[in-house]
Order: C-alpha cells, then sequence, then structure tokens
C-alpha cells in the first residue's frame, strides 16, 4: 500500500500516517519498499502473528463456556484481555435481548481504575498501584475507595459496575473500532472515561434496600501462574436486579469462570 492509500483506509492525516509507518520500518514491522515507496507487512510481524496465536488459542479453550453462559443466562458475553495499556474486548458471545448492552471486539479502554479491576485484584500491591496511577488525578479518598473495592473484588470473586448505562460512550468505542485513530472520537472517549473514574463506577458494597441496575459483572479466568489471563464479562442486563437475583448471576458466572480456569490448566492464586 502506498501512504496515501495506507492514510484514507485509517482516517489519520497523510504526515501523521507516514510518520507512522517510518516508525514501524525502523521496527521490522513494516517493509519499505524502493523504488514506488510503498509498504508491505514486515519480518517483525511474524512474532506479533506468533503471539497473537497463543493468545487465540487459549480464548478458543474459554470460548464454549462463555458461549454456554451467554445462552443460559440470556444475555452478551465478552471475552476481554489487557493489551499493552489497553483493555481490549476480544470474542462476543451475544444471547440478549434485541435492544440490550452490548459489546463488540476490538473496543477497548485505558486498563486503569475502573476499568479491569479483575486483573488486578489478585495481583500484587505494585500492579494495583500502577492501575491506579494510570487513572491520573485521583484524590486519596478515591483511590482508599478503590482499594477497597478491589478487596470487594476478591471477596465476591466478581467485579460489578453499578451506574447509568453510557449509550454515548458505547457508541464511540464502536466507531472507535472501525476508526481507531479518529482524534475526536478518542477525545470525546477519553473525557467520558475521566468522568466515570471520579464516580462510584465499582462499588464496594451493594445496595440491600431497592433493586439496582447491574452494567456488567466480570470474573477472571486464572493460568497456570495463578494470573489473571481473561477476563469473563457479563453485560447488562437493561432492567433493575433484586439482590438476590444479583447475587444468583454473579454465582453463575463465578461457576462459569471456574470452568474456565480448569479448561486452561489454571488455578487460582490460592491453590498455591
Amino acid at each position: 500500500f502506498s501512504v496515501s492509500e495506507l492514510a484514507r483506509e485509517v482516517g489519520m492525516a497523510r504526515a501523521t500516517c507516514d510518520a507512522v509507518l517510518l516508525a514501524l520500518a525502523e521496527r521490522a514491522l513494516v517493509d519499505r519498499r524502493e523504488p514506488d515507496l510503498r509498504y508491505a507487512l514486515g519480518p517483525a510481524c511474524i512474532a506479533v502473528g506468533d503471539t497473537a496465536r497463543a493468545a487465540g488459542s487459549l480464548l478458543v479453550r474459554v470460548a464454549p463456556v462463555a458461549e454456554g453462559l451467554a445462552r443460559d443466562t440470556g444475555t452478551c458475553v465478552a471475552l476481554s484481555t489487557v493489551d499493552g495499556d489497553e483493555l481490549r474486548v476480544d470474542r462476543v458471545f451475544d444471547h440478549g435481548p434485541a435492544f440490550g448492552i452490548r459489546a463488540r471486539p476490538g473496543e477497548a479502554v485505558r486498563f486503569a481504575a475502573p476499568f479491569g479491576a479483575v486483573f488486578v485484584a489478585w495481583a500484587s500491591t505494585a500492579a494495583r498501584e500502577a492501575w491506579l496511577d494510570g487513572a491520573g488525578d485521583l484524590s486519596a479518598a478515591e483511590r482508599d475507595r478503590y482499594v477497597a473495592a478491589l478487596a470487594a473484588v476478591r471477596e465476591r470473586g466478581v467485579s460489578l459496575a453499578v451506574s447509568t448505562v453510557r449509550r454515548d460512550l458505547q457508541e464511540v468505542l464502536e466507531r472507535l473500532v472501525d476508526r481507531p485513530g479518529a482524534e475526536q472520537d478518542l477525545r470525546v472517549r477519553d473525557a467520558m472515561i475521566r468522568e466515570i473514574m471520579h464516580s462510584e463506577y465499582l462499588p464496594v458494597e451493594l445496595r440491600t434496600d431497592a433493586p439496582q441496575r447491574v452494567n456488567q459483572m466480570s470474573a477472571p479466568v486464572f493460568d497456570s501462574a495463578g494470573a489473571v489471563a481473561v477476563q469473563i464479562m457479563v453485560l447488562g442486563p437493561t432492567f433493575d436486579l433484586t439482590g438476590l437475583e444479583i447475587d444468583a448471576l454473579a454465582g453463575q458466572l463465578v461457576a462459569a469462570s471456574a470452568r474456565a480456569t480448569e479448561r486452561i490448566g489454571g488455578r487460582p492464586p490460592e491453590a498455591s
């Protein structure tokens, strides 16, 4: 492809695209072909492909569990992994209602509080501190609340997100799957995420006096070293749940995460 062709394809300014390609060429991720100055994939992509293949194999083994959970609960279930500094949706199994909350493969948010809590709830203190640092300007009280929320995740076995559904954020994330370099959408996404970071999106305690809306709940799939390799996330439902209903859905999710952990030969940290 030429620089102009690639710039049009990804929705990036030509000069920016040219600079990115030159940087990728220095690392052998693309080859710059002379004399027509066109680009093709470079040999360093082999290592990237091998890594993706290994991760894909793990997701293939977890997929039947996620599919069964989505079918049994009548929800949309997503498998997510951490990719560098992003939390990314890799697979989606959709048995949810017609107008329910959904995710698309490729949707990503920054891996920082409050997103991806199950990846750090069982991790080292240093990993948890890095996750909190990634959220930016948290107050001391907010950091303390997140530390308490992570302890609650370990106790429950799942993380829960309770707040008003941000349809506008969902729409931006979907657009960024198709055009990941769209600067305006990136700015809008980051602004909305900053608002969520300072909210009680990740609760320490759940209300017991009245039904409440649960946007999503997630559970960890542990690898053979006892680290979280994959997150299983149940989206919705789109109506309020009683405490008993939340507990029942969380129980199904915890059971599914245990089956998925077993399928990949993993073990929870407590087994060490």
